[in-house]
């Protein structure tokens, strides 16, 4: 491990639902990795909470903002391990922005069937959510995010309202959505969230030089071999063993195409109408079923 990577955190770009828990988790098996143990969009928009979107351009990142987002994720990842972790999938939406934060961040960029994504999205929109989680995400958050503390609370007291199980809105808030909500259905909305986190992600990581950069597509990191062994080689973890081992425990060969069977059919021609295009773009137009790791996004 070189001194340079051990000073800049590896960053996990992916749209919520698409496995970047898994990722996470699975590379926090090995001993060499420390991770931050949930998603902590409030640390990212410290400073920033009164923008509308998650979509926050680099000018916003001051020196102030960029010392503190630094210095919180430090304090928050658990493990010993010299290569730092953190996955917060509206990250997805300001890779320019976190790239200002750190400037020699290196990233894994996850890609996952846009139709399995919308599909588990809907589910999780209407969950309610962990309490558990979401207690020791406030339990350590610093009183310098308050202001997203009660954004977080008014929401989650409009879903209420709204009988939802969750808050209002639920995942990455790309730029327009709440206007889309008053005249779109979920549908629609969980699937432009999945466009909109895999476009901008795109656009973005193509300005950023190559070798800080690794694509893996959901459906080859659970399949394994080869393109996992890349990706450990990538994260420069030299004892493999714990992260094969995880991943061989959690793997759950039940496919990748719940969305086919769970969704009805009108459902699927507003996701299509969409999505299809992009979809097409990453080779998913014909789907795929594969083994898959079915876990819940924070």
């Amino acid at each position: 491990m070189t001194e340079h990577h051990s000073r800049q955190p590896l960053i996990i770009i992916g749209a919520a639902r698409s496995g970047t828990k898994f990722l996470r988790n699975m590379l926090a098996a090995s001993p060499e990795v420390r991770a931050v143990p949930y998603d902590v969009n409030y640390v990212w928009r410290y400073g920033n909470e009164n923008v509308a979107s998650d979509e926050l351009p680099a000018a916003l990142a001051t020196p102030e903002i960029i010392r503190f987002i630094q210095t919180r994720l430090h304090t928050l990842a658990k493990g010993d391990g010299q290569v730092l972790v953190e996955k917060t999938v509206s990250n997805s939406l300001r890779v320019g922005f976190v790239d200002k934060v750190f400037p020699q961040a290196r990233y894994l960029h996850l890609i996952r069937d846009g139709r399995a994504v919308t599909e588990s999205s809907m589910r999780q929109w209407q969950a309610p959510p962990d309490m558990r989680q979401l207690w020791r995400k406030f339990r350590e958050m610093p009183s310098a995010n308050l202001g997203y503390a009660i954004r977080f609370a008014g929401n989650f007291a409009k879903g209420l309202r709204h009988k939802r199980g969750g808050g209002k809105s639920w995942g990455v808030r790309y730029d327009g959505m709440i206007e889309d909500m008053a005249h779109e259905n979920l549908v629609e909305i969980c699937a432009r969230q999945w466009l909109k986190s895999v476009e901008l992600a795109d656009a973005a990581l193509a300005n950023i030089p190559s070798k800080r950069v690794f694509t893996i597509r959901y459906e080859d990191m659970v399949q394994g071999g080869q393109r996992l062994d890349q990706l450990i080689n990538f994260v420069e973890i030299q004892d493999r063993s714990a992260v094969q081992n995880y991943h061989r425990a959690n793997i759950e060969a039940n496919g990748n195409n719940k969305w086919a069977t769970r969704m009805i059919s009108d459902d699927k021609e507003k996701m299509l109408a969409i999505i299809a295009p992009a979809l097409a773009r990453l080779g998913y137009q014909d789907g795929d079923p594969r083994p898959q790791a079915e876990q819940t996004d924070d």
